[in-house]
């Protein structure tokens, strides 16, 4: 998941920098630093998925793990944009007799219309395919 579930805003690598809890749950930064809360003269996070309390590290929220698979994913998300950065095919591929790519069912398959099946009806007196 690439984004976070308190705010639902993707993660990115400024405010919401995916940070994780002791308990394992990854949230934003910024949704993370309104969570703060003291509690026995403690520094608290509570997660907002289990309930399990993370301790507020010295230097705040800034200070807990990364969660890093989620954050490499996003940095790589960042340097190579999905359908900015493609590679388009060479000139010399492009007519070299490869197959076409299919973009639309074939004719003759699956063109007859598929019977819905029929269930007995609450209440029928027998089973049957008439109702």
């Amino acid at each position: 998941r690439l984004e976070c579930i308190i705010c639902f805003c993707s993660y990115d690598l400024s405010s919401r920098l995916p940070r994780r809890l002791y308990c394992g749950h990854t949230f934003g930064q910024a949704c993370l630093k309104r969570l703060d809360a003291v509690a026995n003269e403690q520094r608290w996070i509570p997660c907002p998925q289990c309930r399990q309390n993370t301790p507020t590290p010295r230097g705040g929220v800034a200070m807990l793990d990364l969660d890093l698979a989620t954050f490499l994913i996003v940095k790589a998300d960042k340097e190579h944009p999905r359908g900015a950065g493609r590679a388009q095919p060479d000139s010399a591929t492009k007519g070299s007799g490869k197959e076409k790519a299919v973009t639309q069912q074939p004719a003759g398959l699956c063109q007859e219309p598929v019977p819905p099946v029929l269930f007995p009806r609450r209440g029928c007196c027998r089973p049957c395919l008439c109702c």
